[in-house]
């Protein structure tokens, strides 16, 4: 198969149940940026068939959550068989969802599953990993020596993450930390505020930020299969690299360091000692939290942008209709 010139990037649920819809909109510019590529097409998953039929992609690309009971792919697979254009499923929610990965066995050319460890377990011929990624348009912000907070986090206070900042809360106290998302219980946990930041303002506050937070989720939707352990970092790891913050990851998986260097691109930490050391390193040091930040930043423009995700994707597809 030579490089597809029309694409088509749709939803893998239907946009009413789809919390993630701008996402989708990077992998479509992704792929906008390929050489070569006439078209690309982003519509809701409840119009792809009928966006396929007149636009004629070569390659129809499902991203997002295939758990809502009424994603129907059977229109977008009969445009596929009928034409020979390749149906890729690219999902973001694994290993949140897995149990839901049976709707997808017997449609998908090839899925990719956002989850290293996820991706291993997939009962398919062709299903490979594929980390999400950083959009250099949405999230690259200036790196300056302006930054106004010392340590911030944005997101869902899952279980983990309340259990995680209460063994941190000294030290993010002294250090006045900003704590924003849903659920915080904001009495117990002063630094941190019930309120939520539309995605536009997000790249704002880590650009603004020294230090920021990175802490996954164990919130499990339908993972009673395997009960897999999620590998693989969200894709605010790639967002907040490119806006330009130094980021303080806690350590549940070492797969963090296939993506950027410890100590030079990213800082680790799995105690409070740890913590603790880190914050004091990087207050005492702006020089090198800048030199952290702006690091982390270039490596994501060289490899973690959703144009290097969209090229990675091609490349496997390619290879097997060589093969065919």
């Amino acid at each position: 198969m030579s490089m597809p010139s029309r694409v088509l990037v749709c939803g893998a649920s239907p946009d009413n149940q789809n919390r993630n819809v701008v996402l989708r909109s990077y992998v479509a510019e992704g792929f906008w940026q390929l050489r070569g590529i006439e078209s690309v097409v982003n519509v809701p998953l409840e119009h792809a068939a009928t966006k396929a039929w007149s636009a004629r992609p070569e390659l129809v690309v499902c991203f997002g959550s295939c758990m809502p009971d009424d994603a129907d792919y059977s229109g977008i697979k009969r445009y596929c068989a009928q034409t020979g254009a390749t149906l890729v499923f690219w999902l973001h929610d694994d290993p949140y969802e897995f149990d839901f990965s049976y709707k997808i066995k017997d449609v998908a050319d090839f899925v990719f599953s956002n989850d290293k460890w996820c991706a291993e377990h997939y009962d398919h011929p062709r299903a490979f990993h594929l980390p999400l990624a950083a959009s250099e348009r949405a999230h690259w912000r200036p790196i300056s020596a302006t930054k106004d907070v010392n340590i911030f986090f944005c997101g869902v206070a899952f279980g983990n993450r309340i259990k995680l900042l209460r063994d941190l809360a000294t030290p993010l106290q002294e250090h006045a930390a900003v704590v924003l998302g849903d659920g915080w219980p904001e009495s117990e946990l002063p630094f941190c505020r019930n309120q939520r930041l539309p995605n536009n303002e997000l790249s704002d506050r880590y650009a603004r930020a020294w230090i920021t937070l990175n802490m996954g989720r164990d919130y499990h939707y339908a993972n009673d299969r395997f009960k897999l352990d999620p590998s693989t970092p969200g894709p605010r790891t790639f967002e907040a690299a490119m806006a330009g913050t130094t980021q303080l990851f806690f350590v549940e998986s070492l797969e963090i360091v296939d993506y950027y260097a410890p100590g030079t691109e990213v800082l680790l930490y799995n105690s409070v000692r740890e913590f603790r050391e880190c914050i004091e390193a990087m207050v005492g040091d702006r020089t090198r939290c800048l030199a952290i930040a702006a690091a982390a930043q270039q490596r994501t423009l060289r490899e973690h942008t959703y144009l290097h995700r969209a090229q990675t994707m091609l490349q496997h597809v390619q290879e097997w209709q060589a093969g065919r």
